[in-house]
């Protein structure tokens, strides 16, 4: 079986999987509920909540460049936009968000591909971090100490992940190469914190768009949820969409804010701000990334 065979089949596959949670999920919520839900909608709150989403492609942008700088590479912010957007349409079909990786394809005449892809998996684990302790805060002010254990324990995971870089020494061999180029960008992190600064700094700026967008959403649905709950609740449910099991996130994420706002909102609300976070953060932005990315391939 040869390399096309086995994507379509693993595309099928995750697309079975999104397909049947999403069959599981509409068991439970009346079609017609849903489509009230939308006609009813406040568009302006919408569509604010969607331009945080476009817009923060740029502070995602500058957060890349600072990174390929951190490794003593430059490239220009307008290539950094370019490299972002051309990402986007493969991130939104393949699970975790794994799609970026495509990043070290279209700097692979300027960075060996193992040093970018570990840029991106650093990447990764630092938005992760951030996401969690928004959550983190959230939780300690509502009081919610399940959230607050999960944003807790996430945090501690990621410092020892970084801990244990730090003091790999990799073994001599035919992977050796590979291997250092893929932690070189988290040893210069644990060894010299002060060029993490800026990137945790616009990574901050960054994260607190789902945040906002989730915000905006429930506003124009008609639910008002604090932003505390909110920055406490929608880091979880980004997390649970990391799982690699279908497209986008989508189905896990969307059963994660019917769980994590059922006392805020009814499901067909919790169920539209999923939809609506899955087109603007992924589809969206796919559609907007395609001229990218055939100028880059």
């Amino acid at each position: 079986m040869n390399n096309q065979a086995m994507k379509i089949i693993k595309f099928l596959f995750f697309f079975a999987l999104t397909a049947s949670i999403f069959y599981l999920i509409f068991r439970k919520v009346n079609y017609l509920s849903l489509k009230e839900v939308f006609l009813n909608a406040k568009w302006q709150y919408l569509a604010i909540g969607g331009l945080i989403v476009v817009l923060t492609q740029v502070i995602s942008a500058k957060k890349w460049q600072i990174i390929l700088k951190a490794m003593d590479y430059s490239i220009s912010f307008k290539d950094s936009f370019r490299i972002i957007m051309a990402a986007s349409p493969v991130s939104a079909i393949i699970p975790a968000k794994a799609g970026d990786l495509i990043r070290a394809y279209y700097l692979k005449d300027k960075i060996p591909a193992a040093k970018v892809a570990g840029g991106v998996v650093a990447e990764r684990f630092i938005d992760i971090s951030i996401l969690a302790f928004y959550s983190f805060l959230g939780a300690l002010f509502f009081k919610n100490w399940l959230i607050f254990s999960i944003s807790s324990s996430v945090i501690l995971l990621i410092l020892l992940v970084f801990l244990i870089i730090s003091r790999i020494r990799v073994p001599l061999g035919n992977w050796q190469e590979r291997i250092e180029s893929f932690l070189y960008i988290s040893k210069i992190f644990t060894n010299e914190p002060k060029k993490l600064l800026p990137i945790l700094y616009y990574g901050a700026i960054l994260w607190l768009s789902p945040i906002l967008t989730a915000k905006f959403f429930f506003l124009g649905l008609g639910v008002s949820v604090p932003l505390f709950y909110v920055a406490a609740a929608f880091p979880l449910a980004i997390f649970v969409s990391l799982l690699p099991i279908t497209i986008a996130g989508m189905g896990t994420r969307d059963s994660a804010i019917i769980y994590l706002f059922s006392q805020f909102a009814s499901t067909p609300v919790c169920l539209a701000v999923g939809l609506l976070y899955s087109f603007f953060a992924f589809w969206f932005l796919a559609l907007l990334g395609l001229p990218f990315m055939k100028k880059m391939l």
